[in-house]
């Protein structure tokens, strides 16, 4: 009989060098139902290379199969770290924030779960702390220190960072770099291209030319074939469908799979704390990580962006040992968020240091200056 995920089988289980990681499988379906077209995400195209699309040979019971990626690790990550962002901001869970907030010709705020480097972004090397540069803050300093081996400042300051991984590219000199413990990633099988033709219809049928741009520009009924005089150009007059372009894929099945390393969070030090301590603070990055994986992807269904819908058929969480042994479990996302705050008041209870007031941040000023210029396209006043 498969039971709900509990705090106690989580410690056992992590305690035990036998069982070596946490791992998720899930099919879908399109939405649309079989047969339905889905597009995946698009990269640049390269020499001779026609499909936008990122397609690969894999392995499936012996066959070598093809595949189109629909979604790949850093955006599965990014997705969990949405779901805790947005959990974090309703007040659902509490954890460890870093935090930047600007008042200027705009408004922005930008938390540890949004920066993309995580604890290590150029954002926060580019902020201050009550007046000081950040990075010379005993905060900075502390996750700056950070290693494998004392891992505590990350742990009480951003966890994220530990469980989806961070390197320190944006300094100088030393640079430290967190391996992931979590990675997923969702792959749709036996994909044939479609294509399509797009172009787009007026409702008045502009005809003509102009000059200027698109915020200043003057009309002349005179039609003009010459480049930046196309009334289309600026979102105005019919565009003929042009040559068929990507049109989606359809698959046979997609699916996700989900890994959580128990072997890699072993090898995460935290320095001096008591060995109590340390089983503590590996149990609750664990439990983050199984908060943004079920919060992100426990749901029937799952969108991944326009025209990628997906409905779930089946999903199996399992414990997976030596020898393949494979262990069932179950974790709602609502079980998952009370998994996570049983981990953290145990945490707390150990005397892992978890640092619960969110740290308060301003960007400097050609930051800010940077912020409002992206923002409205306009310099800042400064008032």
């Amino acid at each position: 009989m498969t039971t709900e995920l509990t705090l106690d089988a989580l410690r056992s289980k992590l305690a035990d060098p036998e069982w070596a990681a946490i791992r998720v499988e899930a099919s879908y379906q399109p939405s649309g139902g079989p047969g339905t077209r889905v597009y995946p995400p698009t990269f640049p195209t390269e020499g001779d290379k026609e499909s936008p699309y990122l397609s690969e040979d894999r392995w499936r019971d012996g066959e070598k199969r093809r595949v189109e990626v629909l979604d790949q690790v850093s955006a599965q990550a990014n997705r969990c770290e949405e779901a805790e962002a947005r959990a974090w901001r309703q007040g659902t869970v509490r954890m460890p924030m870093l935090r930047m907030w600007h008042e200027g010709a705009a408004s922005l705020e930008l938390i540890g779960l949004e920066a993309p480097h995580r604890a290590f972004d150029a954002y926060w090397r580019d902020c201050e702390l009550d007046g000081v540069k950040f990075d010379r803050t005993e905060i900075g300093k502390a996750i700056l220190a950070a290693s494998l081996v004392d891992a505590t400042a990350l742990l009480e300051y951003d966890p994220a960072t530990l469980v989806y991984g961070g390197w320190n590219s944006h300094r100088k000199g030393r640079q430290a770099k967190f391996p992931r413990l979590y990675a997923s990633e969702i792959i749709g099988w036996d994909p044939v291209a479609g294509v399509r033709k797009a172009g787009r219809m007026d409702p008045v049928n502009l005809t003509g030319s102009r000059s200027g741009d698109g915020d200043n520009w003057t009309y002349s009924p005179a039609s003009d074939k010459k480049k930046d005089t196309k009334l289309s150009e600026i979102g105005h007059g019919n565009i003929a469908p042009k040559k068929p372009i990507h049109g989606g894929v359809t698959i046979s099945e997609a699916t996700r799979t989900a890994v959580l390393s128990l072997t890699a969070t072993r090898r995460l030090g935290f320095g001096s704390l008591e060995p109590a301590a340390v089983q503590a603070a590996r149990a609750l990055l664990v439990a983050f990580g199984l908060l943004g994986d079920r919060l992100a992807f426990g749901d029937a269904g799952l969108w991944l962006r326009s025209g990628c819908d997906l409905v779930m058929q089946t999903e199996q969480l399992e414990w997976v040992g030596r020898g393949g042994v494979a262990e069932s479990f179950t974790l709602s996302p609502s079980a998952a968020v009370q998994l996570y705050e049983d981990a953290m008041q145990a945490a707390l209870d150990a005397g892992v240091p978890l640092h619960l007031e969110t740290v308060e941040l301003k960007p400097n000023e050609s930051l800010a200056k940077a912020i409002d210029f992206s923002l409205t396209k306009a310099e800042s006043t400064g008032e």
